[in-house]
């Protein structure tokens, strides 16, 4: 073999060994991907300090939209306190238990999930304001992120956009 057909050869096997190596995941027999405790546990206490949050922007922006003073506000509000509690209880559960698989934990997010349910349909039937939508958004993510890691059905709404065909 001539100079030039080796050296043709050790190109590509050192453009192979340079290679940025790729990371790894840890898989199982039940799912895609191993989600770990510490993943799990970020997701839950993002979404307990996030629903404070989004429950106090919540409050400000119904008082100023067009529902203010009906029932339905008072609903509304109750709604996002709905959320914030349950977020709170799943908080404390998750990390009392201090396992993603324990039954408990599970169950707390079915329960963070319904009643999130409820200010989602407030949240779609309603125009509030941009940066509100995006707090929405943000926490309909995490929850719908949680609703993955329990095989539990995600918010309406969750899907992207399907292009145009």
């Amino acid at each position: 073999m001539s100079k030039y057909a080796r050296c043709l050869c050790l190109i590509p096997a050192a453009l192979w060994l340079t290679a940025a190596p790729v990371p790894a995941r840890a898989q199982d027999a039940n799912r895609d991907m191993v989600v770990t405790r510490s993943d799990v546990g970020e997701v839950v206490d993002r979404l307990q300090r996030s629903s404070g949050e989004f429950k106090n922007s919540f409050d400000k922006a119904v008082s100023h939209s067009m529902i203010d003073g009906t029932r339905l506000e008072a609903n509304a509000k109750h709604r996002a306190d709905d959320l914030h509690d349950a977020a709170k209880r799943l908080g404390d559960v998750f990390h009392d238990k201090r396992d993603k698989n324990n039954p408990a934990v599970r169950e707390q997010v079915d329960k963070t999930l319904a009643a999130a349910s409820e200010l989602n349909r407030v949240m779609a039937d309603h125009r509030f304001t941009d940066q509100l939508q995006r707090e929405w958004d943000m926490l309909k993510s995490d929850l719908n992120a949680l609703a993955e890691v329990y095989n539990l059905s995600p918010l309406e709404g969750a899907a992207p956009p399907q292009p145009p065909q």
